[in-house]
């Protein structure tokens, strides 16, 4: 079989990075050193922010530092590239066509998932930072296969970027009980699953099982690994999975 090397154009944010590279190992099925997925990991933490420059906060582009990023994981011999932030997929084209190689898409593989894991889905509901909830990044893939995107409400969505960027980003526990609030509010509103559409929100699944506790809860982070596996022709560690994937 031909070797796969796995480009990760990292650094948005550093801890997000290290925790999909760490999900890449856990949840590969390998009896030895030699059994798993060769990276290259770039944590790239010189990326101007993402979410500032979307919502006109800041004139200084992403794009060109993340091209840079993604040229040399090319030039290093990178099978393909994954991108292990969502609102960084606002990008997303632009960054293909400078490259040769595919870059897994986080929010079109996490959007086909829900399709698949939940038969007459309607509904997603989205929690994600305001940029990524602004750029459009995920409505442009639930109006590709017809499912409506919910979002929180303006106080529900203050309380979820509290929670990223002053108690995630911040190295801080995250206020479960306000978090799960969150939740149950998009679930009331009608959505029938709930994504975790900022790898931030990840680390929270990591500490509290959110997606082992609630089968409608869906962690996009997890699906990333998953596919990103796959497409490197190895097997999903089925122990370590929690997406049924």
């Amino acid at each position: 079989m031909e070797r796969k090397v796995l480009g990760v154009l990292g650094g948005l944010g550093p801890q997000a990075t290290v925790y999909f590279s760490d999900m890449v190992v856990g949840y590969t099925k390998a009896g030895s050193d030699q059994e798993h997925i060769p990276m290259i990991i770039l944590n790239d933490t010189e990326i101007p922010d993402r979410t500032a420059f979307i919502l006109g906060e800041s004139d200084e582009s992403p794009l060109p530092k993340m091209v840079e990023d993604a040229k040399f994981l090319e030039a290093s011999g990178c099978s393909m590239i994954v991108i292990p932030c969502n609102t960084a997929h606002y990008f997303y084209d632009e960054i293909e066509k400078n490259v040769s190689i595919p870059i897994i898409n986080i929010i079109d593989e996490t959007v086909k998932h829900c399709i698949e894991s939940k038969p007459g889905l309607k509904n997603i509901g989205l929690l994600a930072t305001e940029g990524t909830v602004k750029s459009g990044a995920y409505k442009r893939y639930t109006d590709k296969y017809g499912l409506g995107l919910m979002i929180p409400d303006e106080e529900d969505e203050k309380s979820l970027m509290n929670i990223i960027y002053n108690q995630v980003k911040a190295g801080k526990t995250a206020d479960i009980l306000e978090f799960s609030g969150i939740v149950s509010n998009l679930k009331r509103q009608g959505a029938d699953i709930i994504v975790l559409g900022c790898t931030e929100l990840s680390i929270i699944n990591r500490e509290f099982g959110l997606t082992k506790r609630d089968r409608e809860i869906k962690d996009s982070m997890e699906i990333l690994v998953m596919k990103s596996i796959q497409q490197c022709g190895k097997k999903v560690n089925i122990c370590a999975d929690s997406q049924d994937l």
